[in-house]
């Protein structure tokens, strides 16, 4: 009966990396969860509508557009502005072949921090309704909400001084309210994410490195021992030798 304990042996030898690195992955995915700040997401949405109400193939591809644009410096650095800009003036109040000022009020604000609103702002469009989605994120939940109203409505100024040429307004859909809960992931999934990076770790390094297995060590353990060799000398007599040699010349 052959003794598994050099099997147990060799496969521990060979996939101990393996669980080091899960282990080691998994406790540096929960740290990491639970060292890391929580982000909270909020979301605002504005609707694009358009002056001829029967014309919403215009008013979905200026909400694309205007999605595109959403995160310019221009517009950031009005979001984060916090004077009131000025009321837009009715363009069927306006003389015949005048248009009212394009230029969008702002002072002038760090690019430090429209840069720091910029990655933390995402907005996108839906493919077939005139919606333009704005996401905030933030350290805290009143802050991400704050953020995405305040994106929100310097998108809607910035389109609605446009609207004399583009003859689309945006409108304010819905309002973004703060979070209950962070939208980063929670610890056990920031362990689970650890984890599964440790066994692609420990398979690639068990899988490169040669390890020599069980039975090869098994049979260099094993094998039998060669039989040791004996030097033999024999000593030939003179006569002898003088007998050998002339039977060998006749």
């Amino acid at each position: 009966m052959r003794d598994p304990a050099p099997a147990r042996t060799g496969l521990l030898r060979r996939w101990w990396p393996l669980g080091a690195a899960v282990l080691v992955g998994t406790l540096a995915g929960l740290a990491f969860s639970l060292v890391r700040e929580p982000v909270y997401t909020a979301d605002a949405y504005v609707v694009a509508v358009p002056a001829d109400r029967s014309d919403t193939a215009r008013a979905v591809d200026f909400a694309q557009t205007y999605a595109r644009v959403a995160t310019q410096p221009e517009i950031l650095a009005l979001a984060l502005d916090d004077a009131s800009p000025p009321p837009v003036p009715d363009p069927a109040l306006l003389p015949r072949g005048t248009s009212p000022d394009t230029g969008v009020p702002g002072a002038s604000v760090p690019e430090a921090s429209v840069e720091r609103l910029r990655r933390a702002v995402q907005a996108s469009a839906s493919p077939d309704a005139p919606l333009v989605g704005l996401s905030a994120s933030a350290p805290g939940p009143r802050q991400a909400a704050d953020r995405a109203n305040a994106v929100a409505t310097a998108l809607i100024t910035y389109a609605n001084y446009q609207a004399v040429n583009t003859r689309v307004r945006l409108v304010r859909f819905t309002k973004a309210l703060p979070p209950a809960s962070p939208s980063s992931p929670p610890p056990a999934v920031g362990a689970a994410l650890g984890a599964t990076g440790g066994v692609l770790v420990g398979a690639l390094v068990c899988l490169t490195v040669p390890v020599r297995s069980s039975a090869s060590c098994g049979r260099l353990r094993t094998a039998p021992a060669r039989p040791a060799t004996r030097k033999v000398t024999v000593r030939v007599r003179p006569a002898e030798r003088e007998a050998a040699l002339g039977e060998v010349r006749a």
